[in-house]
């Protein structure tokens, strides 16, 4: 049996995260990025030549789900998609200039977002929630 004080930890960490999900994508939404894409187009700017399987791991979504953005973010003019040299299986994805344009202009709203949902929080209290998340989310991945 889960007790109320346990349900809670899980609820409040769940409506946290819907919550912010909602505002990333309020604040996006007349970019034509979605959050999921918005992620990947941000992810294959950093690392320009991902293969689709490397993008699914850097989501964290399985690779159906990540060849399926890929297609629709080929057809809206946000990626790239050719076969890769080295491997006739894998596809490499590279981002397009129109989808730089766009995360570059996101950016400043990506920070001030940010900086509105930790408002109330000191610059030592946000530190030490990131690394009690990332301790979480590490272990959890294990």
């Amino acid at each position: 049996m889960i007790s109320s004080g346990q349900a809670l930890i899980g609820t409040t960490i769940h409506r946290v995260a819907q919550l912010i999900q909602q505002r990333i994508d309020d604040e996006i939404r007349d970019s034509g990025l979605t959050r999921l894409s918005w992620m990947a187009a941000a992810h294959v700017a950093d690392a320009d030549g991902l293969t689709i399987g490397d993008l699914a791991a850097r989501l964290e979504v399985g690779n159906a789900t990540a060849s399926q953005l890929v297609d629709r973010m080929v057809r809206g003019g946000w990626v790239e998609r050719s076969p890769s040299p080295d491997d006739r299986r894998s596809q490499i994805v590279t981002i397009t200039a129109k989808s730089r344009s766009t995360i570059r202009d996101i950016e400043p709203r990506q920070l001030l977002l940010e900086d509105e949902i930790l408002r109330d929080l000191s610059p030592e209290e946000r530190r030490v929630l990131f690394v009690l998340l990332e301790r979480i989310r590490a272990r959890l991945s294990r």
